[in-house]
């Protein structure tokens, strides 16, 4: 028997003659193993993920100790890129240019021959300081040996991955020239400026028959606040999106690496918001992207890519992982200390375990000061403990820009 409905207009057949109990058990057994298998499916890409995240970490690791082994055959230290500091070598390892973002100077030594004359000394400092002051980020990211390194082998060792292209933005033009493309001459000029001010210092070299030159030089006094309002308008349209504060979202990248975008971390993590490929990459891939993915070095140095996803991932902690905690201001206590130390750990320093939940009970039984003092005093780590101390108070100062 057949039995017509019309709903908005739509008819809807249904054949009584062929439904049974033992039909509609069946059906309903049939959705249940579906979504069983689906459940299993997605658990067993997320255990490959993991994986694939560990195997990610191990080359990472291996291609830093390579890295320092080859620094090592010139340097008596192995100096590498960080968080706040970018590195950066010669080909032949022979200069050496270090950019200090949290303590606004530049440092250039050179490995020249004992016999040089001061003339020939000073003409390779300024073709260093030349060089720097108007390198962009595409090609800091192709001289950088040890980020070539891992993305050559993530990319054709892990299979659930994302790259992308590094950007030709200036790093240094806009702080030194309030320009990104300064003419050759301006550069020529200021250059001979600063090295005829400071000092070129001399140092025994592990090479022989070598010294190593070396000048020290400050970046201009406003060089953070430029940088800040360099990517102001990325973060802006980001914070935007995930509905956060600008002021927020630049005190994160003012304590993760003082607007270097050329941070790294063997942790590792990459980029202005020092994002980790293996935490918040593949959650807010999952959001992104449908499902989750790691992220390679290109991706996370794209500076729209990793701004979107630090912004993503704050989002996600404010309205996803954070969202039962009801007063609004220690929800944020808890995303800035989440931000840095994982939603597990921030779970167990008010329940004593890994669970948001509980936790979420226990926070909301507190004031948002009690919740500030927990957070102080009960941190696993004085990393996160000052971390949070500094973006509250950055926040506020951000506020103004």
């Amino acid at each position: 028997m057949k039995k017509v409905i019309v709903l908005a207009g739509v008819m809807i057949f249904f054949n009584f003659s062929f439904v049974s109990a033992e039909s509609f058990e069946d059906f309903v057994k049939q959705q249940e193993n579906g979504v069983a298998q689906e459940q299993q499916e997605f658990e067993e890409y997320q255990a490959e993920i993991e994986k694939e995240f560990e195997q990610y970490k191990n080359i990472v690791e291996e291609e830093y100790e390579n890295y320092k082994k080859e620094i090592l055959a010139n340097w008596d230290k192995p100096e590498i890129s960080d968080n706040k500091k970018w590195v950066e070598y010669s080909p032949d390892y022979q200069t050496k240019k270090i950019v200090d973002f949290e303590n606004n100077n530049i440092k250039i030594d050179i490995i020249v021959g004992q016999n040089e004359k001061k003339e020939e000394k000073e003409n390779k400092i300024k073709k260093a300081l030349e060089d720097l002051m108007v390198e962009d980020k595409k090609t800091a990211f192709e001289k950088d040996k040890l980020s070539q390194n891992i993305e050559k082998k993530v990319i054709k060792e892990v299979k659930n991955i994302k790259k992308d292209e590094v950007k030709s933005d200036p790093i240094l033009a806009p702080v030194f020239f309030n320009t990104p493309t300064p003419k050759k001459e301006e550069v020529s000029k200021e250059v001979k400026k600063i090295v005829a001010k400071a000092k070129i210092q001399e140092a025994p070299s592990k090479v022989e028959k070598t010294i190593v030159i070396s000048i020290k030089i400050d970046l201009p006094s406003d060089s953070l606040l430029k940088r800040a309002k360099q990517y102001k308008a990325s973060v802006s349209k980001y914070t935007d999106k995930n509905k956060l504060d600008l002021s927020l979202a630049l005190a994160v990248i003012h304590t993760e690496s003082a607007f270097n975008p050329m941070a790294k971390s063997p942790i590792p993590a990459y980029g202005l918001m020092q994002v980790v490929p293996g935490t918040a990459g593949k959650d807010v891939t999952k959001i992104l992207y449908g499902k989750s993915y790691l992220l390679s070095p290109s991706y996370l140095y794209n500076d729209e890519n990793n701004i979107n996803i630090g912004t993503a991932y704050l989002g996600l902690l404010f309205y996803g992982y954070c969202k039962n905690i009801k007063d609004v201001e220690s929800r944020l206590y808890c995303v800035i200390a989440a931000y840095n130390t994982g939603i597990g750990n921030l779970a167990q320093t008010f329940a004593g375990v890994k669970d948001i939940k509980k936790a979420d009970a226990i926070i909301n039984s507190m004031t948002s000061k009690v919740v500030y003092e927990t957070l102080i005093k009960k941190l696993p780590k004085q990393e996160t403990i000052d971390y949070l101390q500094r973006i509250l108070k950055r926040k506020e100062a951000y506020k103004a820009i």
